[in-house]
């Protein structure tokens, strides 16, 4: 075993010391194996680099790659004692941290039409890799979670605001961002959710510094690991007060960016051929069946993208885009896609099917839920359908319109999403429904 292989093993020893996540230098057992979580940095993935994952999870695991739901990937049925080798296979790929106890923290969610966009105010890229760079450099952030999240939104009409960020920064025109924590830009009128505005100049700048304040106000309490976790210690509002004072800010906020409101997206703009700001050229979004690559999947996938675009954009939806194809490419390029079996076309029920790994690949997994959500596809139509194994819900971040909670095998409580219920699922509306009520429930609901 090489030096640095050993240095891994070790690094992957005493990471466990907050979590059970899984990470590069953490594989979790699972009930198909152990898992490996790699962090693609702001889901852009090579051609090199899908073809380097490819052959690890052919090497080391059981062929089964995921999409998980902040643009990353997962390797599943990792064989035991092959920790290390992956590891420092990925790492000589460039696929990893630049200190392994970085590894954690690298969460920067951007949209993956970022630098693409047409509607953007600014190109969220250069902001999110500063931070990016910053938490994988500052040793404090170590101390954060590894579920603590930060989104640097430019604008664009493909926007992750479905997930609950910690710190969030949303473009309000080319010069300004809003800064927010603790969930989402406000996006209808009556939203309250309060923010600060800072200079598009200085808005990695203030990234570190909430940081570093929250570190500080997190000191000495285990129960505090996210931004949410300070109520009622300290209000939201509060903490972006202290936040202000720390940046040397005052009256930062007028009228019109008090009235502002982020734009809707537009809905399932991440799939199929999309108009890019560059003249002539597109992106082509795709959906692998509920969000599963196989290693020849992923191969193709390098091809593709080395033959007609620019790399890959892995998406929090468990998709991916092929971007900077020139247009008139865009037919080849799709028709390559599907016959990878992949879902072009937005009205797909595939396309809009989420479900967890389930009993086949998690232990706490009640029902299995990639098998059931095949079986519902002919009676789902429209809106989001999440088939969740139990209440963790680790495939879908937001609430989807309907979420089957499987409560044994072949047996699911049914939610619909509703913003005054208290569950995280929504307003429960069926208890105890088989796979085939289940899927008679649905139709009738068309």
């Amino acid at each position: 075993m090489t030096a640095r292989a050993t240095r891994l093993e070790s690094t992957s020893t005493t990471a466990d010391r907050r979590s059970a996540c899984p990470g590069l230098f953490r594989i979790v057992a699972a009930r198909d194996g152990g898992l490996c979580r790699l962090k693609v940095p702001l889901g852009r993935l090579s051609a090199d680099g899908a073809r380097a994952v490819a052959t690890a999870a052919t090497r080391y695991g059981n062929g089964i790659i995921e999409i998980t739901n902040r643009a990353n990937l997962q390797l599943r049925g990792i064989r035991e004692g092959a920790d290390a080798d992956l590891a420092t296979d990925l790492l000589a790929a460039g696929l990893g941290p630049e200190h392994p106890e970085s590894d954690d923290v690298r969460n920067v969610l951007i949209s993956p039409t970022a630098g693409l966009d047409r509607r953007h105010h600014l190109d969220a890229g250069p902001v999110a890799a500063a931070i990016l760079r910053h938490l994988e450099t500052d040793a404090d952030c170590r101390k954060l979670s590894p579920k603590f999240s930060v989104l640097v939104d430019g604008g664009e009409d493909v926007a992750v605001l479905d997930h609950p960020h910690d710190l969030w920064l949303a473009a309000i025109d080319g010069e300004t961002f809003a800064f927010g924590v603790a969930g989402c830009p406000p996006v209808v009128p009556e939203e309250t959710t309060p923010f600060i505005s800072v200079a598009a100049a200085d808005a990695a700048w203030a990234v570190v510094v909430a940081l570093a304040l929250f570190i500080d106000l997190a000191a000495g309490d285990p129960e505090v690991t996210r931004v949410r976790h300070l109520q009622p210690r300290a209000s939201w509002s509060s903490f972006l007060d202290r936040l202000s004072k720390r940046l040397g800010l005052t009256a930062n906020l007028g009228d019109k960016a008090r009235r502002w409101r982020r734009p809707a997206p537009v809905a399932m703009g991440h799939i199929g051929i999309r108009d890019q700001r560059q003249t002539g050229f597109v992106s082509v979004g795709s959906v692998p069946p509920l969000g599963r690559l196989s290693p020849a999947d992923l191969t193709c996938l390098g091809e593709i993208a080395a033959e007609h675009g620019g790399g890959l954009r892995l998406t929090p939806w468990q998709s991916v885009m092929v971007p900077d194809v020139r247009r008139e490419k865009a037919g080849q390029v799709v028709e390559a896609l599907e016959n990878l079996s992949f879902i072009c076309t937005p009205t797909h029920p595939l396309a809009t099917t989420i479900a967890c790994a389930g009993s086949a690949g998690c232990m706490r997994g009640r029902g299995d839920t990639k098998t059931d959500a095949l079986l519902l596809v002919d009676a789902h139509e429209t809106g989001w359908l999440h088939l969740s194994g139990c209440e963790r819900s680790c495939a879908s971040a937001g609430v989807a319109d309907a979420t089957l909670l499987a409560v044994s095998p072949g047996t699911y409580d049914m939610f619909v999403k509703d913003a005054s219920a208290t569950h995280r699922f929504g307003r429960r509306v069926a208890e105890g429904l088989s796979v085939d009520q289940a899927r008679q429930r649905m139709r009738q609901a068309r």
